[in-house]
């Protein structure tokens, strides 16, 4: 297991997918930009801008709640740190990207609470 600590550049809750920020920070992921779209791996720990938090870059992470077993989890396009499943993103992007989005894996579910982190690229997706 890989574990790193990052120092928040904001509020990041447990299990929350995060980036590193051009300043070396951690920050909640969103995958409607090429540098919020880039995962790092998943908050382990909770706190507010300025804490150091724990990230988990390649294990089991825990404590998310109704997750498919077997399915790939993405970075979310509408809610910062959140991470779904593949018909949830496809929801967002038509509903939210003007002309495209990223596609980024950060892991697949191995029951339904539990994610193995296993962070990909960002795919540019073009509407």
């Amino acid at each position: 297991m890989a574990i790193t600590g990052f120092q928040a550049s904001e509020a990041i809750s447990a299990d929350d997918a995060v980036y590193v920020t051009s300043l070396g920070f951690i920050a909640r992921a969103l995958g409607t930009g090429l540098s919020t779209a880039a995962a790092a791996g998943v908050a382990i720990d909770s706190g507010a801008a300025g804490a150091l938090l724990r990230v988990n870059v390649d294990s089991i992470a825990a404590g998310f709640t109704g997750l498919t077993p077997g399915k790939f989890q993405y970075v979310s396009l509408s809610t910062p740190g959140s991470v779904v499943d593949y018909t949830t993103w496809e929801t967002q992007f038509s509903a939210l990207a003007a002309s495209g989005a990223y596609l980024t894996i950060v892991g697949k579910a191995v029951s339904t609470t539990e994610l193995v982190v296993e962070v990909g690229r960002p795919l540019y997706v073009i509407k």
